[in-house]
């Protein structure tokens, strides 16, 4: 099955401001989301317990996605950023109007 990753207003914001090196790490982890969904990564916990975070280490990026309520084969990205002070998470929550 192929999962389909999709991109919100403010993620597709988010990656736009992206340098080249940061996107090409990113699509690799939209790869890795269209082929295995929801058991990519690590969950998330409190406000983001539906969420989970891919992490880019040596960039210190966070992809952070949940599955979509339009369908269990979608996937939303809600951010991509820097995890600097947990900003990007707090940042999540505010998205989802938590």
């Amino acid at each position: 099955m192929k999962y389909i990753p999709k991109f919100t207003e403010f993620s597709k914001s988010d990656y736009d401001r992206l340098d080249g090196n940061q996107k090409k790490q990113v699509l690799k982890s939209l790869v890795k989301l269209e082929e295995i969904g929801m058991n990519a990564g690590q969950p998330l916990r409190g406000k983001l317990w539906d969420c989970r975070k891919l992490k880019h280490k040596k960039l210190g990026l966070r992809v952070v996605f949940r599955q979509s309520a339009l369908g269990i084969e979608i996937i939303e990205i809600v951010i991509i950023g820097k995890r600097e002070d947990d900003e990007v998470h707090e940042t999540a929550v505010e998205r989802l109007g938590r």
